[in-house]
This record gives C-alpha cells, sequence and structure tokens, in this order.
C-alpha cells in the first residue's frame, strides 16, 4: 500500500523556484503527456513526483493533475483546499472543462471553505501562475482534450 504523503510535502514544491541564475530544463508538452502516464496508470507516487517539478514552474497541465490527487486523496492527503488551489492555478489560461469542474466545486464549498480555496488560490497564481513563471501558454482548439489543451513554454532561470 502506498504510503501517504503529507501537506508539507506539496508546499515543498514551491521551494524549487528561488533566485539565481540557472536556466530550468524546461518539459515539452510531450514530456509533461508522458509524465502523465504513470497517473492514468494509477501509479500516484510515480506521478507525484514526475508532475510537481512541472506543475511548480507553471506547466497547466501537471498542476491540473496534481489538482485531482490531492481533491481525491491519491497518494496524497486528501485536501480539498490545495487540490482547489491547483485546479484554480491550472485554469488560469480559460480551459472551458477545467474551469467548469473549478466552479462545479467551488459552488459545493461551504463560506468558510470557499474562503481558504480563495486565499490558496490566490496564494499559488502568485507563485506558480503564468506571470510568476514567466510562462507563455496557449490552448489549442479542441475543448474536450485535457492533455494537449495548453501548451507552455518558460524562459524562467532559478
Amino acid at each position: 500500500m502506498a504510503k501517504c504523503i503529507s501537506v508539507a510535502a506539496i508546499l515543498a514544491v514551491g521551494l524549487l523556484g528561488g533566485c539565481g541564475s540557472t536556466p530550468v530544463s524546461l518539459y515539452s508538452d510531450n514530456t509533461i503527456k508522458k509524465k502523465d502516464k504513470a497517473y492514468k496508470k494509477g501509479l500516484y507516487e510515480q506521478a507525484f513526483y514526475d508532475l510537481k517539478e512541472p506543475a511548480a514552474l507553471g506547466y497547466k497541465s501537471a498542476q491540473y493533475t496534481l489538482a485531482f490527487m490531492f481533491l481525491k486523496g491519491q497518494y496524497l492527503e486528501q485536501s480539498t483546499k490545495l487540490g482547489m488551489g491547483w485546479l484554480g492555478v491550472a485554469k488560469e489560461e480559460g480551459v472551458e472543462n477545467w474551469s467548469a469542474q473549478y466552479d462545479a466545486f467551488y459552488s459545493a464549498a461551504t463560506t468558510q471553505q470557499k474562503q481558504q480555496i480563495d486565499e490558496t488560490v490566490e496564494l499559488y497564481i502568485t507563485q506558480f501562475g503564468v506571470k510568476a513563471q514567466n510562462m507563455t501558454c496557449r490552448r489549442s482548439t479542441s475543448p474536450r482534450r485535457t492533455f494537449g489543451e495548453v501548451k507552455c513554454s518558460s524562459s524562467h532561470l532559478i
């Protein structure tokens, strides 16, 4: 049985982005698709370790997958607040089905949960959003696909 990783582990993802002058090893859309295969196969521990860095660097597909790993408690400790934080930053690019999922979950939340979600999304956009990570993302024309919908590139230095 896979062990459950604590909330502190994902917060450590934020330490990946720092100051300095070393170029980031960037991920192509195809690389992130390959990394997502572990998630689709139910290999959640591997998926977390494969996707945490691209998510912290602003790659929307990786953020989207991490969101559901938190929301469902897949390898990670289940957390609506953190899952919605990642989903909120992933939907930053306006992918229709991601926004619809976020809106559905948000509307079901209590007032207190909404306040926590709002604070977390704001923090995550500040840390992992397109502006914070110097990302350039573009959407494909297919609103039904989850991977391949948003292609991102970065000139970010850490």
